[in-house]
């Protein structure tokens, strides 16, 4: 099962609301929290093991402006991540997380306005926000969709089988989100 469901509104401190902190917790941290239970129990019923795939974000350790409310919700996710690894390890299901940073591109996050709002934070084109990001990063790559699907695919097959608990960062290279 693979926890993906994710909204954003880029808004600083002062302009966000408690509706705008609820919206971003009650998709995904509430959200991934009541799919995972509902995987677990079939998972447990079916008594063959699995896994739990969160797609949670660079950000889940990375202090960016004007991004509280995503950035809280993305650190909440990551630490089900840890949570859910300890408490359903006895039962062969594997709970492991992936941090990429922004997928711009086919993204319905960046699509429905955040991206023009995280274009204004650093001052670029929202046109150019794919390439900003690539160039804050080690590698001076662009995080795509499938570089995303690799590491998803990675973490659920039999190569990581002894594999749970772990965050795998997929952002070229942001030094400013290793994990410590």
């Amino acid at each position: 099962m693979v926890n993906n469901a994710g909204l954003s509104l880029s808004k600083s401190l002062l302009e966000t609301t408690a509706k705008d902190w609820d919206l971003q917790h009650n998709v995904m941290a509430k959200g991934s929290f009541l799919v995972s239970k509902t995987a677990a129990k079939a998972l447990i019923d079916q008594g063959l093991g699995g896994d739990i795939l969160y797609i949670s974000s660079k950000n889940s350790v990375f202090a960016g402006p004007n991004n509280i409310a995503y950035s809280a919700t993305k650190a909440d996710q990551a630490h089900q991540v840890r949570l859910l690894a300890a408490e359903l390890g006895e039962h062969q299901i594997r709970v492991n997380g992936i941090n990429p940073d922004g997928v711009v591109q086919g993204s319905g996050i960046f699509s429905s306005g955040w991206g023009a709002n995280r274009a204004k934070t650093y001052g670029i084109e929202e046109k150019d926000l794919g390439r900003f990001y690539a160039q804050r990063t080690i590698l001076k790559r662009e995080v795509l969709p499938e570089n995303v699907a690799n590491a998803a695919f990675a973490l659920v097959s039999s190569d990581l089988s002894h594999t749970t608990g772990l965050h795998v960062p997929v952002d070229a290279g942001v030094a400013a989100a290793f994990l410590r």
